[in-house]
């Protein structure tokens, strides 16, 4: 079992406050806990007191599974994240404490009902936004948070971790090219792609287009709703 004073053993000297441990993954001094952070998110947080405090910073991906493991038993499950801990099993959510007596305190509620009506709705606005392909060009007019990014390329809903504008998008049906075009681009689509969603008045391989902005859009909205795609 990882231990505050194995971490603390491994700051010490010109790595006392920050040491590196994996691809853009630190092992830094977080007041007076030790955390594992990667990128910006402290996704582990140690204390003196041996308590684990788990934050996946919104998004559930591989990697940060990963680095939590290190730390904690998790594991996946149609689309959700769990942790065991002290003989029980519970359903991940960010800033849920591992006690060192075997408690926890802040785990999710595991309501199956919700997550099967969260993921009809995405499904319904997926498609509905690969019904509307052809898609003009994103533009100023879309969505402030779907359409603004930063010096990073990152959308302002992703940098301020805002998803109340895509719950808006789902109940008024409002198909925004802007969320569409970033949704294609985190899932690795190409520019012919792109060519295809956008602007085509030929409806050139549209049925290719459609499948690809349905896919993507789910995974999409999925992922920031806190599911792992």
């Amino acid at each position: 079992m990882t231990t505050y004073s194995k971490l603390n053993e491994q700051l010490q000297g010109r790595n006392r406050d920050s040491r590196k441990i994996s691809n853009n993954t630190y092992m830094v001094r977080n007041g007076g806990n030790i955390s594992i952070r990667l990128h910006n998110t402290n996704v582990v947080t140690i204390t003196p007191e041996d308590d684990i405090i788990l934050d996946s910073g919104g998004w559930h991906t591989s990697t940060t599974k990963d680095r939590i493991s290190g730390y904690a038993r998790i594991y996946q499950s149609d689309g959700n994240w769990y942790i065991t801990h002290g003989g029980k099993v519970y359903r991940f959510k960010d800033n849920m404490i591992l006690h060192n007596d075997g408690t926890v305190t802040g785990a999710a509620i595991d309501d199956i009902k919700e997550d099967k009506r969260i993921k009809a709705k995405v499904k319904a606005y997926a498609k509905a936004c690969a019904d509307a392909v052809p898609l003009p060009e994103p533009g100023a007019g879309d969505c402030f948070y779907c359409h603004m990014v930063t010096e990073s390329n990152e959308s302002l809903g992703d940098a301020t971790h805002n998803t109340e504008h895509i719950d808006l998008h789902m109940a008024e049906g409002y198909i925004v090219p802007s969320l569409v075009f970033h949704a294609l681009k985190e899932s690795g689509n190409t520019d012919f792609i792109m060519t295809l969603v956008f602007a085509n008045p030929d409806n050139y391989m549209i049925d290719m287009a459609k499948e690809r902005v349905y896919k993507s859009v789910y995974r999409y909205i999925l992922k920031r709703k806190g599911y792992a795609v």
